[in-house]
């Protein structure tokens, strides 16, 4: 009698306290919602700073999720599951957890649970919860058996008493981030769903917060403050030109959240906020790219593409950067691969380039081997792929000069024909007219008269070995370098200034 004396004295007090407490937590909207995949893994997990609103996106229903414990997912049976201290739920969708601010305290129930008008099991059921869902914390109580329970108040103004056994209290918090195994956090809200075999998470923020985890990740944070506005702009224009989920890697742009954010960066797109370009009122999907090595491409002739107005090429010589010029060294096995050769039986005789770019950039590489010819033609994401080295690794850009030297005691050889010439590596079993009537070339050694003279080769030439590649640029090259909108910032120039240089003809102004 004196313990249930001692709870009802408690459960007055503490309703008193509800009464005169307001609940504030606000849960996040984006007007300008980014979604950005940030993991994706047949079982991945989140770990978030907060408590975050966690709805299952087959029944609409919504629920909790605590704080500093993972949050694991995973697809069985082709739902996915959810699993957090102890308790599990199945969604055919997926789940969206929505992002919390406030300083409240929340206590989520780990189990089914029944909430009793009294901190004790045998006092009368106010209401029954599943778990994953919560309420408000408003007290505590430790009973005459030593049982922890906690007063709880939920959405619905419905006060209960809980026994801490199924339920973990965790706060709602000002700054609420989520963590993906990689260890990085996120701003803002997520979504996991089903991803073929996998299960894919999702950030969903603010445009402008989704830009603080970009920019550092695209120019670092020490360049000068008007090139990382100009980068503000043209990855905020780049972004609202796309749609869907976007990849947080350069497939579109690198992204790697709150973890990444810098106060330069930060400071840059909070000065451009809002900003972006446009040509004759419309946005721009604004490309943009490490280097030009001097001179920038013109997007037809790049991508093969019809040609647009604000994306010609334009003078970069200000430009400064490790990747102006590079060179590689290209095994002659990887060419013979990629052309559909047999890298082990077949030999690379010859390698030439067609320049079809008005700076003379690569749009078709021919090779000549034991085997046959062949050509591939493209643009320019075809001729970077077209040599790789020897870690697999493709071109910096389709700029580029080829260099190769054949093996000592070895010609170039070729039998004209009426069609032609054809070439060959060998001139073994090859037949001849001569004065005396038609001779079989043996194997070895051969003399042969050219109009230069007597040319000497083997009968069988062992052919190239590998091929150097001399480049220039780094990227596309179509809009704006990043390295030479450093330059431009270094002598002088504004982000607006130097926007226009690089995407001609347009204007810088509000979306």
């Amino acid at each position: 009698m004196f313990k249930k004396g001692l709870t009802i004295l408690s459960v007055a007090i503490l309703s008193l306290l509800t009464a005169n407490t307001a609940f504030a937590y606000s849960q996040e909207s984006y007007p300008k919602q980014v979604s950005v995949e940030v993991h994706s893994a047949s079982s991945t997990s989140l770990n978030l700073n907060g408590v975050y609103k966690l709805e299952n996106l087959t029944t609409k229903e919504m629920f909790f999720a605590l704080p500093n414990t993972p949050v694991t997912f995973s697809q069985v049976n082709g739902e996915v599951s959810i699993y957090q201290i102890g308790a599990t739920m199945y969604s055919a969708n997926g789940y969206a957890l929505h992002a919390l601010t406030g300083n409240e305290k929340m206590v989520v129930f780990t189990a089914d649970v029944e909430g009793k008008k009294g901190a004790t099991a045998d006092y009368e059921v106010v209401k029954a919860y599943k778990a994953f869902q919560g309420a408000y914390f408003v007290n505590e109580f430790t009973n005459a058996d030593g049982e922890l329970w906690y007063s709880v108040t939920d959405e619905q103004g419905v006060s209960s008493w809980v026994p801490s056994s199924s339920a973990t209290v965790g706060s709602v918090v000002n700054q609420p981030l989520g963590k993906t195994p990689s260890g990085t956090q996120y701003r803002g809200s997520f979504s996991v769903v089903k991803s073929g075999a996998n299960v894919q998470i999702a950030n969903r923020l603010d445009l402008e917060n989704y830009l603080k985890g970009v920019i550092p990740n695209e120019s670092p944070a020490s360049w000068h403050i008007e090139a990382l506005k100009a980068q503000a702009v043209a990855a905020r224009s780049y972004t609202l030109s796309k749609s869907g989920i976007l990849s947080s890697t350069t497939k579109d742009q690198m992204y790697k959240g709150y973890s990444s954010e810098q106060k330069s960066t930060n400071s840059a797109v909070e000065a451009t906020t809002g900003l972006v370009i446009k040509s004759a009122g419309k946005l721009v999907q604004a490309y943009y790219y490490s280097t030009s090595g001097g001179r920038t491409a013109n997007i037809g002739e790049a991508w093969d593409t019809a040609q647009v107005p604000y994306f010609v090429s334009v003078d970069d010589s200000i430009e400064k950067s490790p990747y102006s010029n590079w060179s590689v060294s290209i095994p002659a096995s990887n060419i013979l691969t990629k052309f559909g050769f047999n890298a082990s039986t077949d030999q690379l005789l010859d390698v030439k380039i067609t320049k079809g770019g008005s700076n003379g950039e690569v749009t078709a590489v021919s090779i000549v081997t034991s085997a046959g010819e062949k050509t591939i033609k493209g643009n320019e994401t075809v001729m970077r792929g077209v040599f790789l080295d020897a870690n697999n690794a493709s071109l910096k850009s389709n700029w580029f000069e080829i260099n190769f030297t054949k093996p000592s005691g070895t010609a170039n050889l070729a039998i004209q024909k009426v069609t032609g010439s054809t070439a060959v590596n060998s001139l073994t079993n090859m037949q001849v007219q001569t004065a005396t009537g038609i001779e079989t070339i043996p194997s070895g050694s051969v003399a042969i008269q050219t109009k230069e003279g007597i040319v000497s080769t083997t009968a069988s030439t062992p052919g190239i070995q590998s091929i150097t590649v001399n480049g220039k640029g780094y990227g596309h090259r179509i809009g704006m370098s990043q390295y030479g909108a450093k330059a431009r910032a270094d002598a002088g120039w504004t982000y607006d200034r130097i926007l226009k240089h690089y995407y001609q003809g347009v204007t810088i102004e509000k979306y």
